[in-house]
């Protein structure tokens, strides 16, 4: 069988010396067979074959790396909130309009039919906001878009061969270029010492990123958990103030007159309360802001001039509380604002 000739100049050795190959420093050429040559190319083949995995390994482990950082990122910002938040705003809206209910009552005169119809409208609004929620109850079993709340996930367990064990001695053979050939055989014996190496880094790079992946997995399964462990307990409070309402609302043909606005008022009263300690238990700070106009905290209904400049950006009629979780305003007060208006004797005169 023919030999093929490989040879190479000075200026070609040079080049693959400041390339980091020194495979012919000892020797200006030598020939290899066509079978030597068929086996050069299949080692190379798979080498470069195990590099473009690698590579796609590591594309693969920086993308789960990103989902990764992306589902912790998710409890820095406030999972807790997030899983709340239609009930709170819900909750929020609810109680505002009771409160505006009883300031209606003691500013309007209201007749007995009136107010039965406006107990009767309460109890279709809380039903309404439940249904707004996605929480539905038959017997005793509440669900949420269709989830029992009681249900449990149990996470799934990260397979210990997959978890990398800090401090553990690192035995992988470090890729070598600085090699003298002297013949096929120690080309061939270092390509494939480089494939055994590449071969490990892949493994690796595969254990990583399948527990990155477990990790993903359980992440996903504990937002589950502990989304059914935020609202379970909320949902069972809002529908036991539910039936305490609904049950005191039958009592209404009890009353009339002055004692029939009184038992609205009460029950009234009741939705407040109850969902003021459901938003507290929930972490929801409430405020009632009385003092200066607060860009932040206070949402700008309409200014009423003054004459009065100490009055000035102070507010004037507060509609609303505000409402803050962990420092944040969720729901802002609405006010009306003075607006100090210099009058003088002239206007005055003509007023």
């Amino acid at each position: 069988m023919s030999d093929v000739n490989i040879n190479f100049d000075v200026k070609t050795e040079k080049l693959l010396v400041q390339q980091g190959i020194d495979v012919l420093s000892s020797h200006q050429s030598f020939s290899i067979t066509e079978t030597e040559w068929s086996e050069l190319k299949i080692s190379l083949d798979k080498r470069y074959t195990e590099i473009a995995t690698l590579l796609r390994y590591n594309k693969t482990k920086d993308e789960s790396i990103q989902r990764l950082s992306t589902e912790i990122q998710k409890y820095r910002e406030g999972f807790a909130f997030s899983a709340l938040k239609p009930f709170i705003y819900a909750l929020i809206a609810m109680r505002e309009d009771c409160r505006k209910s009883i300031r209606d009552i003691k500013q309007f005169a209201i007749d007995d039919e009136k107010v039965k119809k406006y107990i009767e409208y309460l109890i279709s609004d809380i039903e309404e906001m439940l249904s707004n929620i996605g929480l539905k109850r038959k017997e005793n079993l509440i669900t949420i878009n269709g989830k029992e709340l009681s249900m449990s996930n149990t996470p799934k367990k990260i397979s210990e061969e997959n978890v990398i064990e800090d401090g553990k001695e690192d035995n992988s053979i470090v890729l070598t270029s600085n090699v003298e050939f002297k013949n096929i055989s120690d080309l061939m014996e270092y390509l494939s010492l480089n494939e055994t190496v590449i071969r490990k880094t892949i493994q690796d790079k595969s254990i990583v990123d399948k527990t990155i992946q477990e990790y993903i997995t359980l992440s996903s399964r504990t937002d589950a958990e502990y989304y059914f462990a935020l609202v379970a307990p909320v949902a069972r409070q809002i529908y036991k103030l539910f039936d305490n309402v609904s049950a005191k609302s039958l009592t209404v043909v009890n009353y009339s007159d002055v004692e029939l606005v009184k038992f609205y008022h009460a029950i009234l009263d009741d939705v407040i309360n109850g969902i003021e300690v459901i938003l507290i238990n929930a972490e929801i700070t409430i405020e009632t802001l009385d003092d200066v106009f607060d860009t932040q905290k206070h949402k700008l209904i309409k200014t009423i001039p003054t004459n009065v400049e100490k009055l000035d950006r102070t507010i004037a009629n507060t509609y609303t509380d505000c409402y803050t979780y962990d420092g944040k305003v969720v729901y802002q007060s609405k006010v009306d604002v003075y607006k100090f208006q210099q009058i003088n004797k002239g206007e005055e005169n003509h007023g």
